[in-house]
């Protein structure tokens, strides 16, 4: 389980130097937690129709390491063509090839989170929508229905995001 872990953390940290041209922004109410990322701390990769969103908690990405546990949410899926909307109902993401985590206080060099959920694929308020495609930037909404390893739920409501293409 490390090795995802780290590696998106080494993936966050890479592209806290890279040159952005658009300030990038995802937040989410996740259960009864505000959870918010910025602009170091999100990654898009679309590759191949298909994309990875990561983002973790904001100052994640801040050197030295903030001491307090991180939080990781990462959505997968496919369908994804450059520059346009999509839009994923619950239809979408009961395919395998369609993922949702969200890793709770996970130590900031990796670690074992304190929680870790997995999309409930059998609900109905399963959603991803890029609304609006500019360029290399998106704008959309989400929400998620989750579960842990013993059944227990968290809903992922009200997201939304801001987010750049930045594989150049």
């Amino acid at each position: 389980m490390r090795t995802p872990i780290c590696f998106a953390l080494l993936a966050l940290a890479t592209l806290s130097v890279a040159r952005a041209d658009e300030p990038q922004s995802l937040s989410a109410q996740v259960g009864d937690v505000a959870f918010e990322s910025g602009d170091a701390e999100i990654t898009l990769i679309p590759v191949g129709g298909a994309f990875s969103l990561s983002a973790s908690t904001k100052g994640a990405a801040a050197w030295p390491p903030p001491k307090t546990r991180v939080d990781l949410l990462s959505i997968v899926c496919d369908g994804f063509e450059d520059g346009k909307p999509l839009a994923l109902d619950h239809k979408a993401f009961e395919r395998s090839t369609c993922d949702v985590r969200f890793d709770k206080g996970t130590r900031p060099m990796g670690g074992t989170p304190e929680a870790e959920y997995r999309l409930d694929k059998d609900a109905a308020e399963n959603r991803f929508e890029i609304l609006r495609a500019d360029g290399k930037v998106y704008e959309g909404r989400f929400a998620f229905r989750l579960k842990d390893s013993n059944g227990g739920a968290v809903a992922v409501a009200n997201g939304k995001f801001r987010v750049e293409d930045r594989q150049r």
